[in-house]
């Protein structure tokens, strides 16, 4: 566990979640206010929450903020998946996933829609990157984040971040996930749009920059 930065005030920290069900825990959104007027939102998506709770934060949710508090006045921190579990080891043996997977969606849906009745401009960045095991209930809790923001695409932007592997510059991961965040500074410079393909699957697509001059 890190401090948060020292231009954040920790009260402004809100966190959704419950108590222990089991040993572990679940969070479903880590919000922080970064400036007194609020106008425009980012709203990050990543693989499943940290440590980072109203008082510590750690080195990825820092990283988002440095980005955030720049650009935008308010920052929303959501999941694929709602476990506090980083190892991503144990998703399968969590007893209560399906309900908390359910309340997950819950709040992602509940959170876009109150922003867009309320007129914020709204940019999504997806950072879920792909995980080590699970990847079957992650895939389908994936699904339901795309159905999600492809609802309401017509008041939201949609970003991933690139990397570079081998000298060459990857936006992304078998054509259907984004990378995860680095730790190191990023940009979110890749343009998506969600589609549905002839069964019904979700996927992202990268918007050709050159077409929509």
């Amino acid at each position: 566990m890190v401090a948060y930065p020292d231009y954040i005030d920790i009260r402004k920290i809100g966190i959704n979640r419950t108590g222990l069900t089991t040993e572990e825990k679940f969070r479903y959104s880590l919000t922080i206010d970064l400036k007194e007027e609020i106008k425009n939102v980012l709203v990050v998506i990543m693989m499943n929450p940290s440590h980072a709770n109203e008082v510590s934060s750690d080195k990825t949710v820092n990283t988002v903020i440095d980005y955030a508090y720049n650009h935008y006045d308010k920052l929303i921190i959501f999941n694929a998946l709602p476990i506090v579990d980083p190892s991503n080891d144990n998703f399968n043996n969590i007893k209560n996933l399906d309900f908390h997977c359910k309340k997950n969606v819950e709040a992602i849906n509940t959170e876009l829609d109150y922003l867009i009745k309320n007129n914020f401009i709204i940019h999504v960045l997806l950072a879920t990157g792909i995980p080590k095991s699970s990847k079957k209930i992650f895939d389908q809790e994936l699904q339901n984040v795309y159905k999600i923001l492809l609802d309401n695409i017509e008041n939201i932007t949609i970003n991933s971040v690139s990397h570079t592997i081998k000298k060459q510059k990857k936006k992304l991961r078998d054509g259907e996930y984004t990378y995860h965040i680095s730790r190191k500074k990023f940009q979110p410079d890749v343009d998506l749009i969600i589609e549905i393909d002839n069964i019904g699957k979700y996927l992202l697509k990268i918007v050709d920059k050159k077409s929509t001059q």
